[in-house]
């Protein structure tokens, strides 16, 4: 895990690339390499996993230096490439992962890349081509941005180092904004930057430099029409692919650890690592003082104890809250998908002061069907049988799924609506307003996926692949790589992620249970408690400390600082926080409600940063 920038064009300042390391250099403090010839620089900031000798140091060049490499992430299945690599003669200098695209490349160009299992964010310049490529893994799990000015090209692995060259615009982009008002999400390319972009995942980006041509191609998109009645021991398949997942995971030269929850897939991640990697694997889960949904680190300290782990549970606050969510946002770049990424913070925060990887559960409600969402779809074909087999929570989402989008267009994408569109005429000013109305089409983005399949299940798939997902991974990279910790996603290899693109949803809720085929396949190795407990995936209590121990924070916080950005009524985010923090009584849209505040707070602090370019060093940790 590292940290890669650069820059092609003509006549820029030398001392960008290292000033764009050094704001990233959370996410390699342990050595830096450069690559410089004519019109280009890239440059790397490494953190140490696999081969810790200077002999790993990026970027990596080829012997005629026309080629040059710098790498993001890990390369899980790169002894087998280097293996064949070795065979046909190339000569390796280290023992990295890294290395072997380099040489990967040379042998098969950009083919290379199917070949890939793993996390990464790739940047490569071919001097004989006078082309930069940048390549962003199959689900994104490792992040890349980049702009194109009239100048020069630029790219980086965090927002904030792009927004150290001084001539570019960082004017909001108002589509992003209206999206994530909405959604509280991004969608496709764009950031809440109207001039920095994301390689999406599975695309390759390419610039050129004698035409400054910009070209966009996916190496990889879902295949949808590979769902079949699986042939086989569909239980036996999955446990044979987790090990094999998590044991590739485990490949590390520094400790590794393991988030812990009380949920399935945490806990068969944690199985299996406790079995492969021994020597009493550390786990880590937060703790809220608070007891029955918010408590996951009881359970979590139990199944440590059945796997022979060594477990610290991580206390977390509200005064933590105040203490750290503006260094959160900054670490974030700008703000996406849910109000987990403080609580990650905090556990990180410990987690790396005894490993240097961690392990996570990610990828397993989406990729096997372990969100009331999937059995609302797969119920419409059988009511009876639904009402049947699900609990009151479970028959609430189905009612949502199935009958809200009549009343509201919004929650027909099976994607969480917290603003809905006709309010943001009273929460934004005026002449902000009328901006965003004409710049923006919060459906856009939706619609368009809705026309890749006709299928409900396939445009859900596709929906947690394309926009959930990808800004999940985004959080989660960032937050880890704040206190420089590599996270891993063991269930989000590509042979599992092949496994579950193939498997119908008929197998997926097989006898209307979520996550069928995780629970059966791991029913005897996990403890017998883990299945009788609710699903609720590591959440947070903001919505309870909004009304209660953070308060006066959060309104006194809120209405202090909207003044310094020009785009909310000052009077309609005061009428949302006081009727939150004055109603008596909890309700189901206390949550949605929390979210609505937490959004204008996020957006506040964004701005904030995006103003002072990123440059308040007293927010690095």
């Amino acid at each position: 895990m590292c940290g890669i920038a650069g820059i092609v064009g003509r006549g820029y300042d030398q001392s960008l690339v290292p000033s764009m390391l050094q704001v990233m250099r959370h996410r390699g403090p342990d050595s830096q390499g450069f690559y410089i010839s004519d019109n280009i620089h890239i440059g790397h900031c490494r953190l140490s996993i696999i081969d810790l000798s200077d002999r790993a140091i990026q970027p990596f060049v080829s012997l005629d230096e026309k080629i040059a490499v710098a790498v993001n992430g890990e390369i899980y299945n790169f002894k087998e490439i280097k293996e064949t690599l070795l065979r046909m003669g190339y000569k390796f200098r280290s023992d990295s992962d890294s290395e072997v695209i380099l040489h990967a490349y040379i042998e098969d160009g950009l083919d290379f890349i199917r070949d890939l299992n793993g996390m990464f964010a790739i940047s490569i310049w071919d001097e004989r081509k006078r082309d930069l490529c940048l390549i962003r893994d199959r689900l994104g799990i490792k992040p890349l941005y980049y702009s194109k000015t009239r100048d020069v090209f630029l790219f980086a692995s965090e927002l904030k180092a792009l927004a150290l060259y001084d001539s570019l615009d960082l004017s909001v982009d108002y589509q992003s904004l209206a999206e994530y008002l909405a959604f509280e999400n991004c969608f496709s390319n764009r950031t809440l930057n109207e001039n920095i972009k994301l390689v999406e995942p599975g695309e390759i980006v390419r610039f050129n430099l004698n035409n400054e041509s910009v070209d966009k191609h996916y190496f990889w998109q879902p295949d949808l029409n590979n769902q079949k009645k699986f042939d086989g021991d569909v239980y036996g398949k999955y446990m044979h692919v987790i090990e094999s997942s998590v044991k590739r995971h485990l490949i590390s030269d520094v400790p590794v650890g393991s988030y812990l929850s009380a949920g399935i897939d945490s806990s068969s991640v944690v199985y299996w690592s406790s079995k492969l990697y021994g020597n009493g694997l550390k786990t880590y889960s937060g703790y809220f003082g608070l007891s029955g949904f918010y408590d996951e680190a009881t359970g979590a300290e139990r199944i440590a104890k059945e796997f022979g782990c060594r477990h610290s549970r991580v206390e977390i606050t509200p005064q933590d809250f105040i203490s750290n969510i503006e260094k959160v946002v900054w670490h974030l770049d700008e703000p996406r998908v849910g109000m987990g990424s403080f609580s990650q913070y905090m556990v990180a925060a410990l987690a790396s002061k005894e490993v240097k990887v961690i392990l996570t559960g990610h990828g397993g409600d989406e990729f096997f069907a372990g969100y009331p969402v999937f059995k609302a779809i797969f119920g419409k074909e059988n009511i009876i049988r639904l009402l049947f087999h699900s609990s009151l929570r479970e028959l609430m989402y189905a009612v949502y799924f199935s009958l809200y989008p009549v009343v509201r267009k919004e929650a027909s994408y099976y994607l969480p609506n917290i603003f809905p569109l006709k309010s943001f005429k009273n929460l934004l000013k005026s002449d902000y307003y009328d901006s965003l109305v004409r710049n923006s089409d919060i459906y856009i983005e939706p619609e368009a996926l809705k026309k890749c399949t006709s299928d409900e299940y396939g445009r859900l798939t596709l929906t947690y692949l394309k926009f959930y997902l990808p800004s999940l991974f985004i959080v989660e990279d960032k937050i880890s790589m704040a206190f420089s910790l590599e996270s891993r996603t063991p269930l989000c290899d590509n042979e599992m992620l092949d496994l579950a693109l193939s498997i119908p949803l008929t197998a997926k809720l097989n006898n209307y249970e979520l996550k069928h085929i995780p629970k059966k396949a791991m029913r005897g190795k996990l403890p017998a408690f883990v299945y009788n407990l609710p699903k609720r995936g590591f959440p947070t209590p903001l919505r309870i400390w909004f009304k209660k121990e953070l308060r006066s924070y959060i309104k006194d916080f809120i209405l202090d600082n909207i003044s310094s950005v020009d785009i909310f009524n000052r009077m309609e985010v005061q009428k949302i926080i006081q009727g939150y923090q004055n109603t008596r009584f909890s309700s189901p849209f206390d949550e949605i409600e929390a979210h609505k505040i937490w959004i204008i707070l996020n957006l506040l602090l964004y701005l904030k940063n995006q103003k002072q370019r990123y440059k308040d060093n007293t927010l690095m940790k």
